[in-house]
C-alpha cells in the first residue's frame, strides 16, 4: 500500500511539472520576429491550441484517476493490472502534447504561395530558406495510431538535401495554412506511419 502511494505521489508531481511545462509554452510566444513581406506565418489557432490543450489535460487525468484506482484495487483483484498500460497511455499524451507545442512555438514556418519559397526560424537564430516543389526530397507524415479525445498527434517530416523540418500536425489542423499543406499533399508523394506516442 505504501508503494502504491508513492508511486501515486511521483506520477502526480510529475504530471503536475509537465502541465505547468504545457500551460506556460501554451501561452507564451518563444520566437519573435516582424513580419515577412508577402509571407504567410504558419501557426497554430489559439481556439485549436485551447481545445487541444484542454483534451489532452483531461485524458491525462482520467489515466491519472485509472491508475488510482488500479493501485488502490490491484492488491485484491489483479485483472485490473492489465488497466495500467491503458493508464499510463493516458497519462502520456501530456508528453505529446508537450513535444508538439515546443516546435510549434519554439520555430516560425514562413510561406510564400507565389513563388513556393519556405523560410524557417528556429528559436537559437538559426534559418533556412527552400524551395517546396524543388528543394524537397521526401515527405513522411508520422500521427498517432488514433484520435483521443478528437485529437490526433503527429508530425510532418520534411526531408531536404540540408536536413528534415519537422512540422506538428497541430500547424495543419488549422485552416488558414491549408494551402501550404494542400500544396504539399498535392506535389508529393506523402508517406504514412503510425506509431503509439509520435514525439519528433
Amino acid at each position: 500500500m505504501q508503494k502504491g502511494l508513492l508511486i501515486l505521489l511521483l506520477l502526480t508531481l510529475l504530471i503536475y511539472i509537465i502541465y505547468r511545462r504545457v500551460v506556460k509554452k501554451g501561452g507564451s510566444t518563444s520566437v519573435l520576429k516582424s513580419n515577412k513581406q508577402g509571407f504567410h506565418l504558419l501557426q497554430a489557432e489559439s481556439r485549436l491550441l485551447r481545445k487541444t490543450i484542454r483534451n489532452t489535460l483531461i485524458s491525462a487525468g482520467v489515466g491519472l484517476g485509472l491508475f488510482i484506482v488500479v493501485i488502490l484495487l490491484a492488491m485484491k483483484i489483479k485483472i485490473l493490472l492489465f488497466l495500467v498500460p491503458i493508464s499510463l497511455y493516458l497519462m502520456g499524451q501530456l508528453l505529446l502534447l508537450n513535444n508538439q507545442l515546443k516546435y510549434v512555438k519554439d520555430q516560425r514556418i514562413w510561406y510564400q504561395a507565389k513563388t513556393h519559397t519556405v523560410w524557417v526560424e528556429w528559436l537559437n537564430g538559426e534559418s533556412h530558406q527552400f524551395d517546396l516543389l524543388t528543394d524537397v526530397q521526401q515527405v513522411k507524415r508520422v500521427q498517432a495510431v488514433q484520435k483521443n479525445k478528437q485529437i490526433l498527434f503527429g508530425y510532418y517530416e520534411i526531408s531536404l538535401h540540408a536536413g528534415s523540418i519537422h512540422i506538428p500536425l497541430l500547424l495543419a489542423d488549422s485552416t488558414a495554412n491549408a494551402l501550404f499543406f494542400d500544396t504539399l499533399e498535392q506535389h508529393y508523394t506523402v508517406s504514412q506511419k503510425t506509431t503509439m506516442f509520435p514525439l519528433i
